[in-house]
């Protein structure tokens, strides 16, 4: 069946386009003309879920593909560290999230965007329903991923620039946009990205911060510097990478478990109530970049990890107010936790919406600073690179 030329899709599309903007998540008319123009089972012909996959034509593939959902498409091993399992390193991403990026981007006709990340090239044929094709770029890490894109751009009707390589680079080639929309979580704006906006120009990336981040939304202020506030809507994306072969972004690979004696001590902070407060979660990271917290009172423990750092606390307490904590690494990583914590209960437990931006096209030059820049506090933007 050649679904183009059916009613099957196009009526899944408009209701879809409709949900959003019922969600409230869509108000611009002219994407929500492009979230119902736009067939996005194009671009996800085989949908993978665990062990199983759904491909085209199977019973349910259609609904699936034109649900509110993120729907991955690609996925790589995750290397002996984590028992080979595989891990998705490219996904069509939720329509809600692609809505509310494409909104925050404010993109006009006659701009010219690049997007970092193609993936599966449905966000680049949204753009060029928007846009026009030729002011759309799209660049991706993983060539098959484009080529894949380019053939299913080209049977939407769309014809965007496509490239393959580092997004951390920038486009290949001496061209300036008025928009950048990242498509994978970054942990600092690469200098290339700042360089190449226009003035007055706008860059819209997920912030890689542990599991869902928020979105950085950055003016350009100057010829080296773009500015602004996290928008705390929060968004989970891949890691942008530098190796094709790996689903990790750099330094986020699994450690290796050290075998040196640990440190044993107690802490005063509840590890079980540290998983239940969202809220703390951009504030760790900040403090800690790349800090990953997991387990449950189920469990018995809850773990932190950073790098070859890592702490184990218990969920039960010695005493009142009290819980035994395990620390091992080249440093003391729930030190660093207890600190943060501290540090957020007494500035007024501040949300993502209080925190700002100024990232100079300088790595180490770049930082993120609650509620005003001039002020006294701020933390350094990681390195994505």
């Amino acid at each position: 069946m050649d679904v183009l030329d059916t009613a099957a899709w196009e009526t899944r599309a408009v209701a879809l386009a409709d949900a959003l903007a019922t969600a409230g998540v869509l108000s611009d008319q002219a994407w929500r003309a492009a979230f119902a123009a736009t067939p996005r089972h194009l671009f996800v012909p085989r949908i993978l879920d665990g062990p199983a996959s759904l491909g085209a034509g199977d019973p349910g593939w259609l609904d699936a593909v034109y649900a509110d959902e993120a729907l991955a498409t690609q996925t790589r091993p995750a290397g002996d560290g984590a028992a080979g399992r595989p891990i998705a390193s490219s996904s069509s991403s939720k329509p809600t999230v692609m809505a509310v990026m494409l909104e925050r981007l404010a993109a006009e006709p006659g701009h010219r965007v690049l997007e970092i990340g193609t993936g599966t090239g449905y966000n680049a044929a949204l753009l060029s329903h928007r846009l026009g094709a030729d002011n759309v770029y799209s660049l991706d890490l993983d060539p098959e991923l484009v080529d894949a894109a380019s053939d299913r751009l080209a049977a939407a009707g769309y014809n965007p620039h496509l490239a393959a390589g580092d997004g951390f680079a920038g486009w290949p080639g001496e061209i300036t946009f008025d928009r950048i929309i990242a498509t994978c979580a970054v942990t600092a704006i690469p200098p290339a990205w700042i360089d190449q906006l226009a003035d007055g120009g706008r860059i819209v990336a997920p912030l890689d911060a542990g599991a869902a981040g928020p979105l950085l939304v950055l003016d350009k202020t100057a010829d080296d510097e773009v500015s602004g506030r996290i928008d705390p809507f929060p968004v989970l994306f891949m890691p942008m990478r530098a190796d094709v072969a790996s689903p990790f972004g750099p330094g986020q690979e699994p450690s290796v478990a050290t075998s040196a004696i640990p440190h044993y001590g107690s802490t005063a902070v509840d590890p079980a109530a540290l998983l239940d407060r969202p809220e703390l979660a951009l504030f760790l990271w900040l403090h800690a970049p790349g800090l990953r917290l997991a387990g449950s009172a189920a469990h018995g423990v809850v773990v932190a990890e950073r790098g070859p750092a890592r702490a184990e606390v218990d969920v039960t307490p010695v005493a009142e107010g009290t819980w035994v904590v395990r620390q091992s690494g080249p440093y003391r990583l729930w030190d660093t936790v207890e600190h943060a914590v501290a540090a957020f209960d007494a500035l007024g437990e501040p949300d993502a919406a209080r925190l700002g931006v100024t990232a100079l096209n300088v790595p180490g030059k770049q930082y993120v600073w609650l509620d005003d820049p001039d002020r006294d506090h701020c933390w350094p933007l990681g390195c994505s690179g």
